[in-house]
């Protein structure tokens, strides 16, 4: 009698723990797709928190000198796109008040050392991946070249020359440049002509033509000017003539 009342106990203890939903399994929440879509600080900031131990997880993986070009390739890839997961969630923790954790990866001088080293890109190379082929000479710091002229030197050799403020002291600019007006001219005059023939049938008969240039007419005067003397006298009679007048008065 008692192990029937201890198996009907079990049983409802097992059917009311099914009912509170103690049983059911537990449901892993994904991390979102997007940082923007997380609305609490605590919450990005266990997401940031994840994506930071799968970047460690990563770099260790990529340290083995003895893993495949390809492989090598695709877990850098990875780093890198969690490298910029990692920042969109950093960012997101400051929209959200939380605290500011901006940090790059450490930088490394030399292809030698440990830390990660950024392309001209942006793009991080970690571990192995800095020995992949054409990595080391896109990596590989460009020499100045000591001959390049600098700004410096450039203006030193800029003159008048350079702006062409002595082009026309030779004469030859002028000459050539008469030379091509006339020549432009006479290509306009001769397509004006063409037009005009081709809509009133001949050029007399445009009324647009210019007329023809009067010629000079040399005019004789015949009554004698004048001399500098002449006029000079005739200046001092005046004044003569004013001053007296004013004396009678």
């Amino acid at each position: 009698m008692a192990r029937n009342e201890e198996k009907s106990q079990s049983m409802l203890n097992r059917w009311l723990q099914l009912e509170r939903g103690d049983n059911k399994p537990k449901v892993k929440a994904k991390r979102p797709y997007l940082a923007e879509l997380c609305s609490d600080v605590h919450e990005a900031e266990k997401w940031r928190s994840q994506v930071l131990k799968e970047i460690g997880k990563n770099v260790l993986v990529i340290q083995n000198q003895s893993l495949e070009e390809h492989k090598i390739r695709d877990v850098n890839d990875l780093i890198n796109k969690l490298m910029r997961e990692k920042y969109h969630w950093e960012r997101r923790i400051v929209e959200l008040g939380g605290a500011n954790h901006s940090s790059g990866p450490p930088v490394a001088e030399d292809e030698n050392d440990e830390g990660a080293i950024r392309a001209p890109g942006g793009y991080f190379y970690f571990g192995a991946a800095k020995n992949l082929p054409g990595v080391r000479e896109l990596l590989k710091p460009k020499k100045r070249d000591v001959n390049k002229r600098t700004r410096y030197d450039m203006y030193q050799r800029i003159d008048a020359d350079y702006y062409g403020y002595r082009d026309d002291e030779d004469g030859l600019l002028e000459k050539l440049e008469k030379d091509a007006e006339q020549k432009v001219r006479e290509n306009l005059i001769q397509e004006w002509n063409k037009t005009q023939i081709a809509k009133y049938g001949a050029l007399e008969m445009c009324p647009f033509l210019p007329k023809e240039e009067e010629e000079e007419v040399e005019y004789k005067v015949h009554v004698a000017l004048p001399t500098q003397e002449d006029i000079d006298q005739e200046i001092l009679r005046k004044l003569k003539e004013e001053v007296l007048r004013k004396l009678e008065l």
